[in-house]
């Protein structure tokens, strides 16, 4: 079942920037609204708001939650503020902290606390500190811009993250080590029971890392910033961000994408009983599940749906919309070609955004999309029509103040308006100027205007000393000018494998029946049991389980077709075989199955492609990466043939140069098989000099800068083979229109040698 709603809480007057779960019947939220507030459940799809906490003088922006003991029964809440203090509430008494713990010089705007009371907290100050028994016992510094994310990965071992993109390992209060991998500033830290932590940020990344703090897999799919995570026993990991989501990973995968009807989604927390919890930019807390009984009632989901279709989307987040290029509402007639696809139509003059369903098979409303580039679109501000209206921020705790501007004023004189106006320090004149320069002529030139607000990721400007002077004068982004990056997804290291999942059944069906007819002559054709076998696998494959299971009799029957059909008849049952390997765990547990299949297509390019696809996928599942791995060398052995790179079956080679990156990401974590990526680093760069599609070309580099990524040695034999030339010519040096695809990525491999 996927992800419903199932309660909207309603209560906060801003921003709802934390919450937490700590049972499946109480809810804490923070907002900006300086307040906490308990939400208690009613019944299965409704909580009431409780208690109403008001001990902090500006923003809340951070929770925890301490679990009960003899001396405090309800257990207890930690919110951390702008204010610079942490408090700690009795859950059951909204009068006055229990504690306030003093000692950060600005916000408080990460916590994280133990079972046994200890607590981690995270400021801008630079620093993270560790509180027992309500004392400071460590202060942790050596971050160079503010710590956003704090975890306890296990006894005495602290996580942090910062907004100097880099994560820290501490313990006994020193640092032990530096993690790299963000390419800008990280936002928030979560565990991952049974493999260490995750972390995201600003670059739009979400990364899972080992206890030990090596990277084990990258999560693409947010097109902004990355604010929260959370997880559940499962091993299911939850995002939240600027694009309007929270997103559900499941092995490495999004597997629901959950639009919500406002611009940030800030956090997000996990309830005990498998239900997430989200607060958002509109003030509103929601509860989400997948258990048909917690589900809101029709009136609520379909006000709610609706809610979502009315949201204006910003153009800066679906990128250049050229308004007379989009189709009419009648490309909505054309199924979605994979789950949750999101297609621009245009119906009149508005811009509608619309998601594709794989399990409902239809397109639902998402947004209308606001503020089209290119489109002449002008806005409203003080009754007046003008080309932009920015937000500039001039310090945390005051709103944000209105920037009018049209493309044909001069910035000085906006600027200097704005000044005026708003009795702001003169020395600002050059820097709001030259935001007003780049952010209009970004959009005039079609282009997503730069950003400097990292709390919206809309056109807003934090100067670089801090106007308010009460809140001190450090810019917590980390940078120096007033702008934001927009996120860069790194191509290398390349963590996820790349499966092929996509089958026409429909069409692989009636293929086989078609043959198995043919083939009645012969007598080996299937007979009426195993037809009615074959039509229960079509079944199985068309709704699969989420985790692998046996089903041997499937394995068995596609052993059958393969080893007693004809050479030019039995590809069906190979395609099958490569589905079923993501699916059940028979393929894997077959010994020697890689190499039989292997040895037996070895003259029928087809069978050779599918098998190589089959390969791949048997690195999807950690039971099949532990026999591709065993069998490595068989695999490139037959990979490596002449035959196949002199080929002119274009699916063959790109099936083979998967294999190829599928094998680097398993590499990747094998620091002691040395010698095994030096000898496929010669083996890569010598197809690469030859091969001349874009698409094998893609695969092949990102293999090779895998390859040299992870292993020092590799990147030692790259002069040897010679691959800053190859790359060069083989790619560079080609027109501009046959790299497209390909320059950005050899680029970065570039950069690694």
């Amino acid at each position: 079942m996927t992800w419903q709603l199932s309660a909207i809480l309603t209560g906060h007057k801003g921003d709802v920037k934390a919450v937490i779960a700590p049972t499946d019947d109480l809810i804490a939220s923070v907002s900006r609204d300086k307040s906490l507030i308990t939400w208690k459940r009613e019944s299965n799809n409704k909580y009431t708001q409780d208690k109403t906490f008001n001990g902090h003088t500006n923003y809340v922006n951070s929770v925890a939650f301490i679990g009960a003991s003899e001396a405090n029964p309800h257990g207890l809440i930690v919110t951390g503020g702008s204010d610079r203090l942490i408090n700690v509430w009795d859950p059951e008494d909204s009068s006055s902290p229990v504690y306030t713990l003093v000692g950060h010089t600005d916000n408080v705007c990460s916590l994280f606390a133990d079972t046994d009371g200890h607590i981690v907290s995270g400021s801008w100050d630079k620093t993270a500190k560790i509180w027992r028994n309500w004392q400071c016992v460590y202060t942790l510094e050596g971050h160079t811009q503010a710590i956003w994310g704090v975890l306890e990965l296990e006894h005495e071992v602290i996580v942090t993250a910062s907004a100097d993109k880099t994560i820290a390992m501490w313990k006994d209060g020193k640092k032990i080590k530096t993690i790299t991998g963000h390419e800008d500033c990280v936002r928030s830290l979560a565990l991952l029971p049974g493999i260490g932590f995750v972390s995201c940020g600003n670059d739009g990344a979400v990364i899972v890392w080992s206890n030990n703090g090596d990277p084990v897999q990258a999560l693409d799919g947010h097109t902004s910033f990355v604010y929260s995570l959370a997880t559940l026993p499962t091993g299911e990991i939850f995002s939240s961000g600027e694009d309007r989501t929270v997103r559900v990973w499941e092995n490495g995968r999004c597997t629901q994408t959950i639009i919500h009807p406002c611009v940030s989604v800030w956090c997000v927390a996990t309830l005990p009983n498998g239900d997430i919890v989200s607060g958002g930019s509109d003030g509103f807390v929601r509860v989400f599940t997948r258990t048909a009984e917690r589900v809101a009632d029709a009136d609520t989901l379909k006000a709610y749906d609706e809610e979502n279709a009315a949201t204006a989307i910003p153009s800066n987040q679906v990128g250049d919309i050229k308004k007379d290029d989009l189709p009419g509402p009648e490309a909505l007639g054309q199924p979605g070609k994979k789950d949750q696809e999101v297609k621009m139509v245009r119906v009149g003059n508005t811009v509608e955004a619309h998601m594709w369903s794989n399990a409902e098979q239809e397109w639902s409303k998402i947004g209308e999309v606001v503020d089209a580039v290119g489109q002449n679109r002008k806005q409203l501000y003080g009754g007046i029509e003008y080309d932009h209206v920015f937000d500039i921020d001039v310090g945390e705790g005051v709103p944000a103040l209105k920037l009018p501007f049209n493309v044909t004023e001069n910035p000085y004189t906006a600027a200097q308006e704005f000044l005026t106006k708003h009795d702001l320090p003169q020395v600002y004149l050059d820097q709001v100027a030259d935001f007003i320069t780049k952010n209009a002529r970004a959009v005039s030139q079609g282009a997503t205007a730069a950003t400097g607000d990292p709390l919206t990721g809309g056109s807003r400007y934090t100067p670089s000393q801090n106007i308010s002077s009460g809140l001190g004068s450090y810019n917590p982004w980390g940078n120096d000018t007033p702008k934001v990056q927009p996120a860069v997804k790194r191509l290398i290291p390349q963590l996820l494998n790349v499966p092929f999942k996509d089958a026409n059944l429909p069409a692989i069906q009636k293929k086989m029946l078609q043959l198995n007819t043919e083939l009645a002559p012969s007598g080996v054709a299937l007979d009426s049991t195993e037809l009615a076998q074959l039509d229960s696998l079509f079944n199985f494959l068309g709704a699969p389980p989420k985790q692998p299971v046996a089903q041997p009799q499937y394995l068995t029957l596609l052993l059958k077709i393969f080893n007693t059909w004809p050479e030019t008849s039995r590809f069906p049952a190979l395609d099958l075989l490569r589905l079923l390997a993501l699916y059940s765990k028979d393929p894997i547990e077959t010994p020697n199955l890689l190499k039989t299949l292997l040895t037996a297509s070895r003259t029928h390019e087809a069978s050779l492609m599918l098998v190589a696809r089959l390969v791949v996928n048997f690195c999807e599942t950690e039971e099949g990466r532990e026999v591709a791995i065993s069998e490595i060398s068989t695999v490139l052995e037959f990979m490596e043939d002449d035959a196949v790179w002199q080929s002119t079956n274009k699916n063959l080679k790109l099936a083979v140069a998967t294999v190829y990156m599928s094998y680097s990401t398993l590499l990747l974590k094998r620091h002691d098989d040395d010698a095994l990526a030096i000898q496929y680093v010669g083996v890569i760069t010598k197809i690469l000099e030859k091969e001349r599609d874009q698409q094998v070309q893609y695969r092949l580099l990102v293999a090779l800068g895998n390859l040299i990524f992870a292993h020092e040695s590799a990147k030692e034999s790259a002069a040897i083979f010679e691959v800053r030339r190859v790359v060069q010519t083989a790619v560079l040096s080609r027109p501009t229109s046959e790299k497209i695809t390909t320059a950005p990525v050899a680029n970065e491999v570039l950069s690694l040698l």
